[in-house]
């Protein structure tokens, strides 16, 4: 594999943390080059210059550190192009000044917390889809009986797999034991809040899918070259992997 294809396969584990898609897959990378003395650039583009700059700020900074960790990368600079911050992070990151050091008195609250906010919003997401592919397979089960669900009763999917990784992310248990339908610590809901949880982490998926769909569309009219580089969204592709396997 070449230098470039690792530095594209690192950067498919870098996500948007608020539409919780890799950032290969939505186009977000613009360019990956390799010089002669093995020095990696990589420049990003977002859908639009007013992107949220903290972000902006968490996706090349997560880039960078998983560029860094190639041992074939001699050095790694990200840039992050037309973005209304792009020169006061670019410095940032070629300054390894972190967030706070970037953006001074602006960064009010620490990217770690940010981070675990979405965290926790593509868990419940993730919940939800497969609760809801599963209750459509069951025409007999009612929605109070999800209380009971473990994740040994899903089928293995890659709903399931991306359940699992979200629950990960969280520190959450993965043993097969463990109830589907919790809480952000792990906390099984009671049996009478279960179509109300539900409900919510549909809503919660529904601002995910939806941010998602809006900001691919943004970024192929700002950058029409980007659609070539964008790929099927996984969602899409595990209902038409279902529908597939039930015909």
């Amino acid at each position: 594999m070449s230098l470039e294809q690792e530095a594209r396969t690192a950067l498919a584990g870098v996500f948007d943390p608020e539409l919780d898609e890799p950032i290969t897959d939505l186009g977000f990378v613009r360019s990956i080059e390799v010089d002669e003395d093995g020095v990696l650039t990589v420049h990003l583009r977002l859908p639009t210059s007013f992107c949220s700059p903290n972000f902006a700020y968490l996706m090349a900074s997560d880039s960078k550190d998983v560029l860094s960790a190639l041992p074939r990368a001699r050095a790694v600079e990200v840039l992050l192009d037309d973005h209304h911050d792009s020169d006061l992070i670019n410095r940032g990151l070629a300054a390894d000044a972190g967030y706070r050091g970037t953006f001074g008195d602006e960064a009010e609250k620490d990217l770690d917390e940010l981070r675990l906010t979405f965290r926790r919003k593509a868990h419940a997401a993730a919940m939800e889809r497969v609760l809801t592919q599963l209750l459509r397979q069951n025409a007999e089960l009612a929605e109070e009986e999800l209380h009971d669900v473990t994740l040994s009763d899903l089928p293995d999917t890659l709903g399931k797999r991306a359940l699992l990784r979200r629950r990960e992310n969280l520190g959450l248990g993965v043993a097969g034991t463990a109830k589907v339908l919790v809480d952000d610590q792990g906390r099984a809901y009671p049996r009478e809040e279960v179509p109300l949880r539900l409900r919510f982490a549909r809503a919660v998926r529904i601002s995910i899918d939806g941010n998602a769909h809006f900001c691919r569309g943004l970024l192929r009219t700002r950058y029409p070259e980007s659609g070539a580089d964008q790929a099927p969204r996984a969602q899409e592709s595990v209902t038409t992997t279902e529908k597939a396997k039930a015909s």
